[in-house]
């Protein structure tokens, strides 16, 4: 317990003194990620998908941006300025600030409403996962012992958007442990205007409904293809309505390997077929 807490003091004191020398050392790995390696690491194959969604005049969203890894990814490829990030957990959100300034950051959580409510940050044997916390309170995970909840804003991406008067969304990134329907049902204006690609994180587990009803619902009234990163075979692929969830949500492989689909990627129909086979080309590539 003091040898954590010590860490935990020590890496506070580099953020805060040595913000550039910390970031560097902490997302060593990620920056060191290639379709090659990465096949050997329980990693989200999506940090290196995004480099296909964004160039250097994309507009990027991070909607639970947590520790800040699609932060990094995207800001090696577009203007700090074009990056809007959201994080109501207000340790993470004041880290994030201090390692990526000159960002859009807000410590607004999204959902479908405007108004206050409150953040859950769970615990597990005592010890607290702040990529967890969520604003589905009722939500109980399996191994979750107490919980903490803070007041926070809520907002919708709709109201955000036409706030900021936002020109162009290119990518959209979506990681809210359950409450990611709120989330899309507070952006259906800006769908309709931008339509931008969207990685959304969705588990079963977070959810009464099945999830694939929401899919289905978003792909339809979106105007969007759903598609997945097949880990095995290294490739995007858009057979997700002929998969069974409770195999490739198996808890058998939660947290665990990179069996375990959590991320489904929303491409416009309008050219979705040209852009996943355009990808797959790239990383085959890639892979020699």
């Amino acid at each position: 317990m003091i040898i954590s807490k010590l860490k935990a003091i020590k890496q506070k004191l580099e953020i805060n003194l040595f913000p550039l020398s910390y970031k560097r050392k902490y997302f060593e790995n990620i920056e060191s990620l290639n379709w090659k390696n990465i096949k050997n690491r329980n990693i989200e194959n999506e940090l290196l998908l995004i480099q296909y969604f964004l160039d250097s005049n994309s507009t990027f969203i991070d909607v639970g941006a947590n520790l800040g890894q699609y932060i990094y990814k995207a800001d090696g490829i577009l203007s700090r300025n074009n990056i809007f990030a959201f994080e109501p957990h207000p340790a993470l959100n004041k880290r994030l600030g201090k390692l990526f300034p000159g960002i859009n950051l807000s410590q607004d959580a999204l959902s479908d409403s405007e108004g206050n409510t409150q953040f859950k940050i769970p615990y597990f044997n005592n010890r607290e996962i702040h990529t967890r916390g969520t604003l589905k309170t009722e939500h109980i995970e399996v191994d979750e012992t107490n919980s903490v909840l803070i007041d926070v804003h809520i907002s919708t991406l709709d109201k955000f958007t036409e706030g900021k008067k936002i020109e162009k969304i290119s990518l959209v990134k979506i990681d809210v442990e359950g409450a990611e329907f709120d989330v899309i049902k507070g952006a259906s204006e800006m769908i309709k205007k931008f339509q931008p690609v969207f990685i959304i994180e969705i588990e079963q587990r977070h959810h009464q409904s099945p999830i694939m009803d929401f899919i289905k619902s978003l792909e339809e009234t979106g105007q969007y293809t759903c598609c997945y990163f097949d880990t095995m075979a290294q490739e995007l692929k858009t057979d997700i309505k002929d998969k069974k969830i409770e195999d490739i949500q198996s808890l058998d492989n939660h947290g665990k390997n990179r069996l375990f689909i959590n991320n489904f990627i929303f491409i416009p129909n309008m050219n979705a077929q040209n852009v996943i086979e355009g990808i797959n080309s790239q990383i085959k590539k890639a892979l020699g």
